[in-house]
């Protein structure tokens, strides 16, 4: 159990690096990011995670039950803080565009960078255990309480959880029915390499938020640059029926 325990923890900070940030980004689109710090970035894996690999990995996380309802909440956040002007026709483009984001297409050049093959169907093996989805389970709820303390919408995430996770969990079931004993003890034996992983999988995380991040800022931008004409119309008009106003200038 010990070392069910240990392996747990170090193979969790590679999965959280891949799906709250996902979230967290969103919420920070429109601010500057540092750079990657400067960690010596280790050799490349011979045979980098496959894309099939990493889809799968999002759904053993149960990225869509977890991620897509922070995203949405944050992307309304956003939306307040938009002028008064601004077409919300334009808004809801730009908004489902990020959330319908592929988001393994996007992360999986910096995820190959740093995860092989063999430690992709470890993460995914480990994660379909009993012992692997309490413990996301349990780091994820705790991610989600501190980001809706208070708040009114807490109820409702719960719910689009309980019905996104359906699809997901057949997922999980799938890949646990198919492993034997002898697969799980290996799994518990793998603690030391993770471990050693750690200031990697930190780097890659950085990496993967600016990715994140200049991918939306991407979408948005394509997004207005296609209704420039309407948006500059819009905030004419707004302008003109509000002569003090001081409307900022329309975004690119």
């Amino acid at each position: 159990m010990k070392r069910w325990k240990q392996c747990a923890h170090f193979s969790i900070v590679a999965l959280l690096s891949l799906f709250l940030v996902c979230a967290n980004a969103t919420s920070r689109e429109q601010k500057t990011v540092p750079p990657p710090s400067e960690v010596q970035a280790p050799k490349p894996p011979e045979h980098p995670i496959a894309e099939e690999q990493l889809r799968t990995f999002f759904k053993v996380m149960h990225f869509n039950s977890v991620n897509r309802p922070l995203i949405h909440e944050k992307l309304e956040l956003q939306r307040k803080q938009l002028p008064e002007w601004y077409p919300q026709s334009v808004w809801n483009e730009i908004e489902d565009s990020i959330e319908n984001m592929d988001w393994p297409a996007v992360v999986l050049p910096v995820n190959q960078k740093y995860i092989s093959e063999d430690d992709a169907k470890f993460l995914i093996r480990f994660m379909v255990t009993p012992q692997g989805q309490k413990l996301v389970q349990t780091l994820l709820t705790k991610d989600v309480q501190a980001q809706y303390a208070g708040a009114p919408l807490e109820k409702a995430y719960e719910q689009a959880i309980a019905e996104l996770a359906r699809n997901e969990n057949a997922e999980v079931e799938r890949i646990l029915s198919g492993m034997s004993p002898k697969e799980l003890r290996e799994i518990d034996s793998q603690s030391a390499h993770w471990e050693q992983m750690q200031p990697a999988l930190r780097h890659m995380r950085e990496e993967v938020e600016q990715v994140l991040i200049a991918k939306q800022k991407e979408l948005a931008k394509a997004i207005a640059a296609k209704h420039r004409s309407e948006l500059l119309e819009a905030k004419r008009r707004y302008e003109a029926s509000h002569p003090s106003a001081q409307s900022p200038s329309t975004p690119q």
